[in-house]
């Protein structure tokens, strides 16, 4: 095999999708996050691609996106060539292409896999942030509680009309995150004209008529884990009821949504100093899995 070529892409090659799936089978988790994957789907300003090929042959590929409030960055190769130097190469081209371009991106490693971190190191990255990917045993061995609400809170499936509300909720509950927050009503209105979108996938919890938080759950039928598998995908509560246990109750809920669609284990991602959430998922039957990480660029390190 000659020596690949890495170059900056225009659009996804035709062949991207066998190779996300070889990386999937190899690791166990897809190479490339949702939001990634969405912004592939339909590339705005910003998105940029990199390709790594011998002759025709797709051996790594690599996209940076905006994502929230800053940039994001990710990148995979073959399970064949790992161990060349290949992935090393690719992430090396990436950061300078992005640097030149004052185009400045966090990159992830899924898995926190011990050579991202040495890359990083050496190319003046700081470990910024870690997510925690949290899953249940199957579910028929979980001891699952029934929803309570609290008193006076109804939970109910989304219905139209909820945009506003949820959009509300969903921002004043994550003003700090760097995806989830400064969400737009375009951005919801995505979500629920999407093909496949299932109006009781999403729960609404109320008070005297008025939303004060949600559960967007999602049911994911072709898991890498080969399992039917739920996923806690967004819960946001109106901070001015937090610790008032509309949180847990939606969590329930939700839960029990899942494994009543057919979800055979049930996962959730956390942030690691989230203390609060990941004590209540813990006892809800979640436990530790996966730790994706994500190195701030040298200009950033400072960030959170």
């Amino acid at each position: 095999m000659s020596a690949p070529e890495i170059r900056p892409a225009t659009a996804a090659p035709d062949t991207l999708p066998a190779l996300l799936a070889a990386a999937t089978r190899a690791d166990g988790s897809p190479p490339l996050s949702d939001g990634l994957l969405e912004a592939l789907a339909q590339p705005a300003a910003g998105t940029r691609m990199w390709t790594a090929t011998d002759g025709a042959e797709l051996l790594g590929f690599g996209v940076a996106a905006a994502q929230g409030e800053r940039g994001a960055a990710e990148a995979t190769v073959a399970p064949a060539v790992r161990g060349t130097g290949l992935g090393g190469d690719l992430v090396r081209t990436m950061d300078a292409d992005l640097a030149a371009a004052e185009e400045p991106a966090w990159f992830w490693s899924h898995g926190d896999h011990p050579a991202a971190a040495h890359l990083a190191a050496e190319l003046g990255y700081t470990r910024g942030r870690e997510l925690l990917q949290l899953r249940t045993d199957p579910v028929a061995e979980l001891d699952l509680p029934a929803p309570a609400p609290p008193a006076g809170v109804t939970i109910r499936p989304f219905a139209p009309g909820d945009e506003d509300e949820w959009l509300r909720v969903n921002n004043a509950a994550f003003d700090w995150h760097p995806e989830q927050g400064r969400q737009t009503r375009a951005d919801l209105d995505a979500i629920v004209t999407a093909p496949g979108f299932v109006p009781a996938d999403v729960l609404i919890a109320e008070r005297e008529d008025r939303v004060i938080g949600f559960h967007h759950t999602k049911l994911h039928r072709d898991h890498p884990s080969g399992a039917a598998t739920g996923e806690v995908y967004v819960i946001g509560v109106d901070p001015a009821v937090h610790a008032s246990g509309v949180g847990r109750a939606l969590t329930v809920a939700g839960m029990h949504h899942l494994v009543g669609s057919g979800a055979e284990v049930v996962e959730l991602y956390v942030e690691s100093d989230n203390t609060p959430a990941r004590r209540l998922y813990e006892s809800l039957g979640f436990v530790h899995t996966i730790v994706h990480v994500s190195y701030a660029p040298p200009a950033t390190a400072q960030e959170s």
